[in-house]
């Protein structure tokens, strides 16, 4: 017996007030190979997106896989109409990278967000180590830039906030 694919998003359309069509996507579980790709979620998107005149994504989860979402934001950035991110609860780690997606992010007070470094598990002999280090940190710049793109910061108080996984109300994010 084939067991059943669970979906870790949601999307929707509907008019708001102004008339407009607003695809609406929820994120709100893991992101990555623990539920759905990142090609699943954009082919999704596509079919929704291509008749809306703005997306809104809302976000609660504790992330996930960083190059799903790297794969995620990039779709979203792609997009010709306005992207409204709003967290609902939690966007950490790679969630932390959809919400940077956003031209307006919304959060309420007592949502949160955390931004860290990547990690991964890693097995092999000096070089592989190495190497593994070497993507991680590279891994870090893309983060950097996305987060960077949006908030302001030198890339300098970027890394030491993922340096030291930071933790944010709404009013300090």
């Amino acid at each position: 017996m084939k067991a059943k694919q669970r979906k870790w998003y949601d999307l929707k359309a509907a008019r708001n007030a102004a008339g407009k069509t607003v695809a609406e996507l929820r994120i709100y579980d893991d992101i990555g190979f623990w539920g759905t790709t990142a090609k699943a979620f954009v082919n999704e998107l596509d079919a929704v997106a291509k008749d809306a005149d703005e997306i809104l994504v809302a976000v609660n989860s504790g992330g996930g896989d960083v190059f799903d979402g790297f794969a995620i934001y990039n779709a979203l950035r792609r997009y010709s109409g306005k992207v409204t991110a709003r967290v609902d609860g939690i966007a950490a780690s790679a969630a932390s990278l959809v919400v940077m997606a956003g031209d307006t992010i919304v959060m309420p007070e007592n949502a949160m967000m955390m931004i860290h470094n990547a990690w991964t598990i890693a097995a092999g002999d000096a070089a592989q180590m190495r190497k593994t280090a070497e993507l991680l940190d590279k891994t870090r710049d893309g983060i950097v830039a996305a987060y960077r793109n949006k908030c302001g910061l030198t890339d300098d108080e970027i890394v030491a906030m993922m340096d030291a996984e930071t933790w944010m109300t709404a009013a300090e994010a």
